[in-house]
């Protein structure tokens, strides 16, 4: 199953909140005179909620009273400072803009309780998750599974279609009993062989590492699915081992281009002008409707092996369907989506705004980069593809799945 959607944890692994966390509990000792605490000392006493947290920070033996209490001055104090000293770990706003290029779905899921939750994930994430879910009277905390199968439901998703991200012995525990995939960040509160002895599947580093790890996964998917629909999938790693892995296949041919920024970056017209007879409109060369090959891209493949373009002219569309003898479309892996209503969508709120920019259309979408299904005389959104097997009259199909962004 390819991956729709990823959870993520709050505390420790979207955001590091340990300074605000530490000031209000501070704040709850200070007025009663116990020791205060450090950032360290807080570190160590999260996971489980925040009446938890201020029960471990107590002296033993605290009662319930004393314990409700300083909960009820820790939640003023934070209510009123929680935004003071947290902020985004490094990658993050990276991470959540490359899964929302990709189309998957994210979510977050947090012991922390939920107003707060909501208040600091609309603040520094707006519009960014699908769910998001705290603390909640008589829904048991993580790492009870309740709360993340509210999260699939939701989101429509199947477990093994979902990864979940968290820095905490908790997180990996919630991972495993709701059954799905349970990532490790080891930037946050929690050493790796915590993490490892708690049951978590991957580790990653650092933030970006979660595109690399999500990429991986896709991509295997999709190079799978595709492969069963008769098409034939190429990995390339880099842009420039597509270049020359292209440059190679179609040397000595007649080759057509259709309008691509992909294919522009990767600079393939000129490698092959002394080598094919090519002809592309956007380098001033008349355009042809049949030949050996064919050079698309597309606005998005889905990991479940079907190929998504929209067009304005249809010429870019009409070519990847009939009229050559191949064709290769060539994508970053930015491309690749969990499914044909995710690539459906990328396609319509991602390429299509994009391109009318780039072009300089007086479209909707192109001032506010959302698709409002106008009726502009300049729409470039007049026709949408969607390939599920190569076309019977073309001897061969070819995905390339290049391992970097590329293109719209």
């Amino acid at each position: 199953m390819s991956i729709k959607a990823v959870i993520f944890d709050l505390d420790g692994t979207l955001l590091d909140t340990l300074g605000d966390l530490t000031g209000a509990v501070n704040a709850a000792l200070r007025r009663r005179g116990y020791p205060l605490l450090t950032e360290e000392d807080v570190r160590q006493r999260l996971g489980n909620g925040v009446r938890r947290l201020i029960a471990r920070s107590l002296p033993e033996g605290a009662d319930d009273g004393l314990i409700d209490a300083c909960l009820a001055d820790f939640q003023a104090h934070y209510d009123a400072h929680l935004v003071e000293r947290t902020h985004p770990y490094a990658g993050i706003p990276t991470v959540i803009e490359g899964m929302t290029r990709r189309g998957v779905r994210m979510a977050v899921l947090s012991n922390k309780y939920h107003a707060a939750t909501c208040r600091l994930v609309a603040h520094y994430f707006p519009g960014q998750m699908a769910v998001t879910l705290g603390e909640r009277p008589g829904v048991p905390r993580k790492p009870d599974p309740t709360s993340t199968r509210e999260i699939l439901r939701l989101l429509d998703a199947a477990p093994e279609e979902v990864l979940y991200v968290g820095d905490s012995d908790v997180d990996m525990q919630t991972a495993r009993s709701a059954g799905v995939t349970a990532v490790g960040a080891l930037w946050g509160f929690r050493s790796r062989e915590s993490l490892v002895a708690a049951g978590a599947e991957h580790l990653v580093e650092a933030p970006e590492e979660l595109i690399t790890l999500l990429d991986r996964l896709q991509l295997d998917e999709a190079c799978r699915a595709f492969e069963a629909r008769g098409f034939t999938c190429t990995f390339c790693a880099t842009a420039a081992q597509a270049a020359d892995y292209l440059t190679t296949r179609c040397a000595g041919k007649s080759v057509a281009f259709g309008g691509s920024v992909t294919l522009d970056a990767l600079g393939v017209y000129d490698a092959l002008r002394d080598k094919a007879d090519v002809h592309w409109h956007w380098k001033g060369d008349a355009g042809i409707t049949s030949g050996d090959v064919y050079l698309t891209s597309a606005n998005a493949v889905s990991a479940m092996g079907e190929i998504v373009n929209i067009d304005g002219t249809c010429n870019r569309v009409a070519g990847s369907l009939y009229g050559f003898d191949a064709c290769y479309v060539v994508c970053g892996v930015n491309k690749l989506t969990p499914d044909l209503t995710s690539a459906m969508r990328r396609a319509r709120t991602i390429a299509a705004p994009l391109n009318a920019r780039r072009l300089g259309k007086r479209t909707p979408c192109a001032v506010d980069g959302k698709c409002h299904d106008c009726r502009s005389p300049e729409r470039i959104c007049r026709a949408m593809a969607v390939l599920m097997a190569p076309p019977a009259r073309m001897r061969h199909y070819e995905i390339v799945l290049i391992g970097e962004e590329l293109g719209y």
